[in-house]
């Protein structure tokens, strides 16, 4: 993401192979942690950790989200190793964000991709889906006996904007390999693109996708979560989500690897994060400043992890309006 280049945390690592962030990175993410912040899930660590965390609800997260974007009955799940080894020597590593096998040996990697690089989008999916399904197959067994593959991008941004649409941003692709005559030539293989901000009309049977990628992408938004759970053909699973979120966002870990994300990082270079200066006034002012540039939380929120008074908080965020 921001260009896929994946989240760099800059740590060093000890004897326990532990990421050691700097302390006062992990000082702020204790207090956003302990305050119950607003995590946003929309970056590698966070999200990765909020379907593969050993907690039941997150794995139930898992097979609902597999279920409702590739339309299976999905009733085991589990994520695996996210590197996919190069097949030759100098060849190129692909790192997923989550890469999962469900039902009996049908593989998927869910990734996010909130900005557009510079490369070829389409070309990157199709050499991720590649790569997954050439890797599906054991040696000695039959061609016939390779399991589904699915490629699912959720994205930020029009990735198709070149195909006339009169309605606009579509919320689902589908892409398999079709013969000349359009019929299909092999369905083992497909990549899928949701836009998670359910832009248009949701087609039939999507319904469900449409509300994981607006949790996926609002679990911030008090607005978003209360309307979300005021759907009540999704109670459950909204239910289910918000355990397995508000699970994620009371970790110190996950908020520090949030915080040192590449964009989070490059503001705490710049002192925008965490001021050089020591003291606690100074250093609440920073912290709070910081997170309204990135938008963690409202005003109220911010008070209570910083300590500052609320008026102080709204000064503050109406000088950066």
């Amino acid at each position: 993401m921001h260009n896929k280049r994946k989240n760099k945390t800059h740590f060093q690592r000890g004897k326990s192979d532990k990421p050691a962030f700097p302390r006062e990175l992990m000082d702020l993410a204790a207090r956003m942690a302990a305050q119950r912040m607003p995590l946003p899930l929309k970056d590698d660590a966070t999200f990765k950790m909020f379907l593969s965390d050993p907690a039941p609800e997150s794995n139930a997260c898992l097979r609902s989200i597999l279920s409702a974007m590739t339309g299976r009955e999905v009733t085991t799940a589990r994520v695996k190793n996210s590197e996919l080894v190069p097949e030759m020597p100098k060849g190129k590593m692909s790192r997923l964000d989550v890469n999962c096998e469900f039902n009996d040996g049908q593989k998927a990697d869910i990734e996010l991709q909130l900005t557009k690089a510079d490369d070829d989008q389409k070309l990157r999916a199709l050499f991720y889906a590649c790569k997954l399904y050439a890797g599906s197959l054991k040696k000695g067994k039959l061609y016939k006996t390779a399991p589904s593959v699915y490629q699912i991008f959720l994205i930020d941004f029009d990735l198709f904007e070149e195909n006339v649409n009169p309605k606009g941003r579509k919320f689902y692709h589908r892409a398999m390999m079709r013969l000349d005559d359009g019929s299909v030539f092999a369905d083992r293989l497909q990549i899928l693109f949701f836009d998670l901000k359910v832009p248009g009309e949701v087609q039939k049977g999507l319904k469900n996708a449409a509300n994981w990628c607006k949790f996926i992408d609002g679990c911030t938004d008090p607005e978003v979560l209360e309307k979300l759970g005021k759907d009540e053909s999704w109670k459950g699973d909204y239910k289910m989500a918000l355990k397995a979120y508000m699970k994620i966002a009371a970790e110190e870990r996950a908020w520090a690897y949030h915080l040192s994300t590449d964009r989070a990082e490059a503001d705490y270079r710049n002192g925008l994060i965490l001021a050089k200066q020591k003291g606690g006034e100074e250093q609440a002012l920073s912290d709070a400043r910081n997170m309204l540039a990135m938008g963690l939380g409202t005003p109220a929120q911010i008070a209570q992890v910083t300590g500052l008074p609320l008026e102080e908080v709204e000064k503050l965020a109406a000088g950066q309006e």
